[in-house]
């Protein structure tokens, strides 16, 4: 049964392997920004946040480390670390700080945007080349998120420009995994962006961890494998396939956000929300289509 389903895995295109790669990181995804919010509702702020997921996801990989004696963690690319630590440290920070103040299937529908920056940063900097239906189902999904985030009708929140500059450093993030994933071990990749969370937020909460209730403890674990799937499933999807057609799976974060906004949170998303949906799956649907000859 396992060989029947990796035979018709292989026989998918690329880019299609890397768009359903990347729904299930957003499945993690949306696990791990549900945790920060219920720890966020403890009383922890975005950098106590970033810091405790740093120090749980060290720990987690700590053991195979020590065990390879650290050659799991060499790297050939530290430079290319330091530019991509950089994004994912504001990244990490500005997801945290927005997901603590707005809805939780809100926050992650101005996240969507970033299909529009990786788009044309694949083209530029990858050199990839983007069918016309790539640019039709990100314009597409576009459409949803405006009909979900209804601008206009009310005063633009601090959090919400957050949100939106997260989506900026997730597509820069995005380029520099697709350059380093192809050269570079997951642990490694793991390991290092971490390590610059790690520094980074230590030095803003003085290298103190958190206090938790005693409640608290059990999300640690769902955290932290949240946090290494997100990263594992998009590693492998950026090897798959295009980066600015893999980042179309991302727009399924919409669909598991709210399922579970209202089963943890008690938040129900507006009318506009489902119909904004509609439009981000059929913007999905879009990018997966290619002609013949041109799958990746």
């Amino acid at each position: 049964m396992l060989n029947s389903f990796l035979i018709r895995w292989q026989a998918l295109s690329g880019n299609t392997r890397g768009v359903w790669l990347v729904m299930l990181a957003m499945l993690c995804w949306a696990g791990m920004s549900a945790v920060n919010k219920q720890l966020g509702g403890a009383g922890l702020s975005a950098e106590q946040l970033v810091f405790l997921r740093a120090n749980v996801v060290l720990a987690m990989l700590l053991p195979l480390v020590l065990r390879s004696r650290g050659r799991l963690v060499l790297t050939r690319n530290p430079k290319l670390h330091l530019v991509r630590g950089f994004f994912i440290a504001s990244s990490a920070f500005c997801a945290a700080w927005a997901v603590t103040r707005l809805p939780l299937a809100e926050t992650n529908a101005y996240l969507m945007t970033v299909s529009l920056f990786m788009l044309p940063l694949g083209v530029l900097f990858l050199s990839e080349r983007a069918h016309w239906l790539r640019w039709a189902g990100v314009g597409v999904g576009f459409l949803g998120v405006l009909v979900m985030v209804q601008p206009g009708t009310a005063g633009l929140q601090p959090a919400v420009l957050v949100a939106l500059l997260c989506a900026l450093f997730e597509a820069g993030l995005g380029v520099a995994l697709k350059k380093l994933g192809s050269v570079e071990p997951i642990t490694t990749i793991i390991w290092w962006s971490y390590l610059t969370n790690w520094l980074v937020f230590g030095l803003m909460s003085d290298f103190a961890l958190p206090t938790l209730p005693v409640a608290a403890w059990g999300l640690l674990p769902i955290l932290g494998l949240c946090t290494l799937g997100v990263f594992i499933c998009y590693i492998h999807a950026y090897r798959a396939g295009d980066a600015s057609a893999v980042e179309a799976g991302s727009f399924s974060l919409l669909l598991f956000s709210p399922l579970l906004g209202y089963f943890c949170f008690g938040e129900v998303p507006q009318e506009a929300f489902w119909l904004g949906s509609g439009l981000l799956v059929a913007g999905i649907a879009l990018v997966i289509i290619e002609p013949k000859g041109r799958a990746a």
